[in-house]
């Protein structure tokens, strides 16, 4: 009984040795996904952008898309272009694309570069620049953001309310009536939706068409981007960057509304945790280092 009695309290002991221990490291975990996000500037390319919107990376040809505007957002005026800027920052070739009115919102798929164009999209052939197709789209007023999920290709309007599909070469209504569309983010077989005009973050099921609201108070909502563990980076466009955990909660890493210095439709590239954010007015995409 005594030996019984002794292995008995030697199990227990070891017991909570292992609980003490998972709870050491959960605590440990728990910290670590607690730590906050952080942003340090690493570059900014010079002022020779114009009304900068987007920025895209295509990790095929390691190069940065950025669509200048170059005028009025719903300019019907030619003046507008896209550049390629390099990984440190240096502008390759300034007006890489021109003959576009004022390009935004941009997406990649098979080799072509999407870039929507007030109330059309056009197809640019990333080996040479050369736009391949343009889709007229009837009745949208404002065009602005693309994402691409296996080959569809959404693009929100974000006047008209609605987002729209190309898919095998033809173009759709894919979903109206909704108040201020901007950002979009295909993210594991759904949409995650910026809605101007509420001021929210919201996830849509692109089969059912089903919306459901997230996180709210975030003013004039832009780009979104995933950064990994169902967190996101979340643009306003009046100068805020806003870090979205696991669970919708919004914190806001960085602030620039006082300098006027704008962040638009953002990119991040998650091998080398980089964070690229349009200017806008200011003319200049800057690099952040994501911690």
């Amino acid at each position: 009984m005594k030996q019984l009695s002794l292995i008995t309290a030697l199990f227990a002991v070891c017991a909570a040795c292992g609980n003490q221990k998972q709870d050491q490291q959960s605590d440990e975990t728990s910290a670590a996904e607690s730590k906050p996000v952080t942003l340090t500037k690493k570059w900014e390319t010079e002022a020779v952008l114009t009304t900068c919107e987007s920025v895209l990376y295509d990790e095929d040809k390691d190069v940065l898309y950025v669509s200048n505007i170059n005028g009025a957002p719903d300019g019907k005026d030619g003046n507008g272009f896209i550049s390629k800027v390099s990984l440190d920052g240096q502008v390759v070739e300034l007006k890489w694309v021109r003959g576009i009115d004022a390009p935004k919102g941009m997406g990649l798929h098979n080799g072509k570069l999407y870039v929507t164009d007030i109330d059309r999209v056009h197809e640019i052939n990333t080996a040479d620049g050369n736009i391949t197709r343009t889709f007229p789209v009837e009745g949208a007023t404002f065009l602005n953001d693309i994402t691409v999920d296996n080959g569809k290709i959404y693009i929100s309007d974000s006047r008209g309310g609605a987002i729209y599909l190309i898919e095998d070469g033809e173009l759709s209504t894919f979903m109206q009536d909704l108040k201020g569309p901007n950002g979009l983010f295909a993210d594991n077989g759904k949409l995650v939706v910026a809605l101007w005009d509420e001021k929210s973050l919201n996830t849509l099921d692109p089969s059912s068409k089903e919306i459901t609201k997230h996180t709210e108070g975030i003013e004039n909502p832009d780009g979104i981007e995933a950064i990994g563990n169902n967190a996101y980076i979340v643009s306003s466009w009046n100068g805020i960057i806003h870090h979205i955990d696991s669970d919708w909660n919004r914190t806001v890493l960085l602030d620039t509304r006082q300098d006027s210095i704008y962040s638009a439709d953002i990119e991040y590239i998650k091998g080398k945790n980089l964070l690229l954010v349009p200017t806008f007015f200011k003319n200049s995409v800057v690099a952040y280092e994501v911690k």
